[in-house]
């Protein structure tokens, strides 16, 4: 029933005295909260962040007195809606993450809920061992997530899924009672069916249900191994007659922990699990095999397994496209041979073979090239970052496949079928007759070793048609799921998407077995209602159907689509598809304040909901303080661009909500300050430096600098007394080697920062062009209007974008390199500035021209490799590179490499992300901490352990300040690096 305000607020009083964590009731909390990766959107009563079990208990407890429902969540990243739903959602994934034990010797480990798989694997991977069910979301799906699920994954032909190795739970039933559940004798389980209180009564109930049912479940569970949908009631017999795949025979004994995998937090919520682990492969090769079609391809797989691999997946031509579209994983497609005309092949199938040694793996890439022929091609992954490259495409097939024909998304409905690998060809031809008729086109994607197919039709679902569509195509599968003897949620689980159809999947005696489980455990329906069973109808609540109007919003920047059309702000904040590859932990630069937070609005996923609710004005006002308060943390580093698989462009976003900020409100003094920097730079670099430095160094200043919010912390960036000059510092005409008419041009863009504050880098620059044999000229001074973009000036950066256009353009028209220094500004050049002037076509030019000092340096290393370089040798040859955000997201870190090695250096890349300046962002006050604990993540730490005879080296201005702010080591750019050695 609806939970009025009055009794919402009576629980939170009940609630809030009781626990440690919080519990969120503001809108836009229930906002972040309202979706998942689905399709869905069910907008929450409220969020509980606990910060132990207990805080879990009391909410349970007074949820059940004021008849609140209650739902526990992991990431988020659920593709059936499993993890939306109008009650209280519990996110265990800020503080439950502890893992408890891990014994090495039982192979086993303990784990709160909110552990991410990823991590409990590197804990695990320094005693030889590891996890054996492996989804696509590891480096964020939870392990109170998978075992809801019943996850599996790449490798379930060797693993099984989660139930196989759920050893044991502490959970909370729907009371807050908290039991414990374990492998029990038929003695033991008696003893619990005579203990009293809630615990008691639920094995009554269970093992009452287990006679009335033990027929139906063991006559009608569905003959494929894989599954995820309904309840596990098949684990609760011997049952020869049921397929248990490659999981653990049945040993005797019951374990009530088997019912929680896979039902999604509608039994009981588990605050405790004890994984068995298996022993980690020490050796695999890949074999990626091509095909013209992807029906041929699914053909081949069950000859295929006959060879004998640890696991055989399935990537499609339409994903294929994309990746190459996005720029973290296009370099790493390496792997894929193009057809004789330039096409790319029809489908994949990644082939693995693991075991104990180089030979054995080997010898099964030798009976795969057997059994297809000579005329098969393949392309092998023997070396361990090979198969990395393959597999990070593979894990975000997801997100790809999502994104593949933006602003249109491919659904996530027909996303957990399986069948036995013999009907694959004959179910995958059957669907696309489906949806031919629907005149609709699908990206796949595989499991194929087990059967499990991922289809993703492109609907619209803001067309009632494509609605009507939507359920038919759901239907057709379901159909052809129980015609050839598969299931309809093999790893997702049922959720809404799969949970509507169950009713019409499972015979009327199984379906009534699993509504007879639920209502043992949770007699009242509390626990995440809607979900599995007595679920409401497919296409109700859709997060963006017929009902969905968001507001235009007129930006003076546009946001293309995959066509290179603008397709609009709200297509730009569309593009998120709930997959949250953004609340990753330790790896990438997406997202930078997510990885100190773990807060869901400090994530990518977090601020476009955020911004999307508001558009639909379900979030109050697109301007308000719900949206400013998700966008705050920001900053702004582009690697949601690059990382994101459907790309989505939050620095881009804020960029353009800030601009219609400013058209309702005068922007604080700081943000004026901050935005015209390049004026004040201008103005104070040269004979005011000497006093404007000393003054800003003064604690006179910092009262001053108190009021305008600049943090006292953080040493303010000095001006030049002798700024960079084209006139005095430019090069000789011909640059070094004379009238060379071979020698390439270069016109060196000297940003802001190079010209005023740190012009000992462009000469740097100058020194090594012209060594390198370049003809440099320096064209006139213009910005390039980072600065402004950063904080919204759009106007403003649009006039000095002109300008610089103006000057720049001849020289690309002209074939001329714009090599720029600071990656911030050169790459402006080549992402915004075109999307400032759309109405210019020379801006393309300037951005098809524009490069990085180590692109250009990467571009001639055969220049750069033949000069006389001066080397110490050993530790003092050693380059620890931290790469711009900017840099990482639109350019590559192999040209630093490239242009670095090219001198001599030793490079090692710092690993990190963000260095947490991000521009202004580490200067303000409110933000200090934050930026330091994001350069505290990764970046310091690598600083700190570098070698003291060698050289650190940081491209962005921002990053060398942080460095030396953290560490007290100077960073180099890259041109002092190279000037320094020659």
């Amino acid at each position: 029933m609806p939970t009025d305000a009055a009794r919402l607020e009576d629980f939170a009083a009940a609630v809030r005295p009781r626990i440690a964590g919080s519990l969120r009731l503001d809108a836009l909390s229930r906002a972040l909260y309202a979706t998942d990766a689905s399709l869905y959107r069910e907008p929450p009563l409220g969020v509980l962040v606990p910060r132990h079990a207990d805080d879990v208990q009391a909410a349970l407890e007074e949820a059940g007195r004021f008849g609140i429902p209650v739902v526990a969540r992991g990431s988020g990243s659920s593709l059936a809606g499993s993890a939306v739903s109008a009650g209280l959602v519990v996110d265990t994934t800020k503080h439950l993450r502890e893992i408890v034990s891990l014994d090495a010797e039982a192979r086993t480990a303990t784990v709160q809920p909110g552990v991410v798989l990823d991590d409990l694997n590197a804990a695990a991977r320094t005693h030889g061992l590891q996890v054996g069910p492996d989804p696509a979301s590891s480096n964020r799906a939870t392990i109170g997530g998978m075992l809801g699920t019943n996850a599996t994954g790449t490798h379930s032909i060797q693993y099984g899924s989660v139930v196989d190795w759920t050893e044991s739970a502490r959970a909370l039933l729907a009371d807050g009672t908290p039991v414990s559940f374990a492998p029990l004798s038929p003695e033991a389980w008696a003893a619990k069916m005579r203990a009293g209180g809630a615990e008691g009564e639920v094995y009554r109930r269970l093992d009452a249900l287990l006679k009335v049912h033990e027929q139906a479940v063991r006559r009608d569970t569905p003959e494929h191994w894989r599954r995820a949908g309904g309840y596990r009631l098949e684990r609760m017999f011997e049952a020869p007659e049921v397929d248990r795949g490659p999981g653990r025979p049945w040993n005797g004994t019951r374990n009530v922990a088997a019912l929680l995998a896979g039902s999604e937090g509608t039994l009981g919520i588990a605050t405790e699990i004890t994984l068995g682990l298996v022993e980690r492969p020490t050796h695999a090769v890949l074999g990626v095999v091509h095909y013209a079609t992807r029906r041929e391809a699914l053909e081949a797989v069950e000859g295929i397994l006959e060879t004998g691999p640890t696991a055989v997946e399935l990537f499609d031509r339409i994903a294929l496209e994309r990746a190459l579209n996005v720029t973290e994983y296009a370099p790493k497609l390496h792997f894929v041979q193009r057809n004789a005309d330039g096409s790319l092949p029809a489908a994949l199938l990644i082939v693995e073979y693991s075991g104990g040694s180089d030979a054995e793996t080997r010898d099964g890439l030798d009976r795969l090239r057997r059994h297809l022929g000579g005329g098969a091609v393949i392309t092998e992954a023997l070396e361990d970052a090979h198969m990395a490259d393959v597999y990070a495409v593979r894990k975000v097939g997801l997100g790809l496949a999502m994104s593949a024909r933006l602003p249109v998304q491919a659904a996530a409905i027909v996303e957990d079928a399986a069948v036995p690998v013999r009907h694959l060809p004959a179910y995958i031809r059957e669907m696309e007759e489906a949806m031919s008729a629907e005149n609709v086109d699908a990206v796949v994607y595989a499991h194929a070793s087990a059967g499990c197919l991922h289809v993703r039709p492109f609907l619209d679902l803001r067309r009632p048609a494509q609605v009507e569509a939507l359920e038919a195509i759901a239907r057709a599968s379901m159909t052809l799921a129980k015609k050839y003897g598969g299931v309809i949620a093999s790893e997702h689980g049922d959720g809404r998407a799969r949970g509507a159809l169950a009713e019409d999947f499972y015979t009327p005696a199984l379906y009534a077995a699993y509504q007879a489980t639920k209502r043992a455990f949770d007699p009242d329906g509390r626990l995440n209602p809607g979900k599995i069973v007595d679920v409401p109808p497919l296409t109700e609540a859709l997060r963006m159907g017929p009902d969905y109007h968001p507001a235009r919003v007129e930006t003076g920047l546009a946001f293309h689509d995959p066509r290179g059309v603008d397709a609009g702000f709200a297509s730009a904040v569309e593009a998120c598809n709930g997959s949250a590859v953004c609340r990753k932990i330790g790896a990438g630069t997406m997202c930078p304040p997510f990885m100190v937070t773990r807060e869901e609005k400090d994530s990518t996923r977090g601020r476009a909901n955020a911004l999307r609710e508001a558009l639909t004005g379900d979030l109050g006002r697109l301007t308000g303080p719900e949206v400013a308060e998700a966008l705050d943390l920001c900053v702004s580093c582009k690697a949601c661009k690059s990382e994101c698989p459907a790309s989505v462009d939050m620095a881009a976003l804020k960029t353009a909500w800030q601009e219609q900020k400013w058209k309702e409100e005068r922007p604080g003094a700081r943000t004026r300050l901050f935005a015209h920097l390049p004026v004040l730079a201008r103005r104070l670099a040269g004979p005011l430096a000497h006093v404007v430095n000393r003054a800003n160094a003064s604690p006179l200043a910092r009262p001053a600098l108190d009021r305008l919010g600049i943090a006292r912390e953080r040493p303010l960036p000095s001006f030049a007394t002798r700024p960079f000059s084209a006139a005095r510092d430019r090069p000789a005409p011909d640059g070094s080697l004379g009238a060379d008419p071979d020698a390439p041009r270069v016109a060196l863009y000297v940003d802001t920062f190079g010209r005023f504050q740190e012009p000992e880098i462009p000469r740097a620059a100058l020194r090594v062009l012209q060594a390198a044999g370049a003809r440099v000229e320096v064209p006139a001074y213009r910005c390039c209007g980072r600065t402004y973009l950063s904080k919204g000036f759009v106007p403003h950066a649009t006039r000095l974008a002109r300008r610089l256009v103006e000057t720049y353009a001849p020289y690309a028209e002209g074939g001329v390199a714009i090599v720029g220094l600071e990656p911030s500004c050169v790459l402006t050049l080549r992402d915004e500035i075109p999307r400032l002037l759309q109405d210019d076509p020379r801006a393309a030019a300037v951005a098809a021209a524009a490069m990085t000092f180590e692109e250009w340096c990467a571009a001639h290393a055969d220049r750069l490799g033949a000069l006389d370089w001066q080397t110490a040798g050993g530790a003092a040859d050693a380059a620890l590179v931290h790469g711009h955000c900017h840099q990482k997201a639109l350019s590559s870190m192999g040209a630093s490499r490239a242009c670095l090695g090219a001198a001599g250096l030793a490079v090692t890349e710092s690993g990190a992300g963000c260095c947490g300046v991000a521009g202004a962002f580490g200067y303000e006050a409110e933000h200090y901490a934050v930026s330091v604990a994001i350069a505290e993540d990764r970046l310091a730490p690598a600083v700190r352990a570098a070698p003291p005879e060698g050289v650190v080296v940081a491209a962005g201005t921002s990053c060398r300040e942080q460095i030396e702010h953290t560490t007290g080591r100077r960073a180099l750019h890259p041109a002092q690096a190279l000037a320094a050695r020659l």
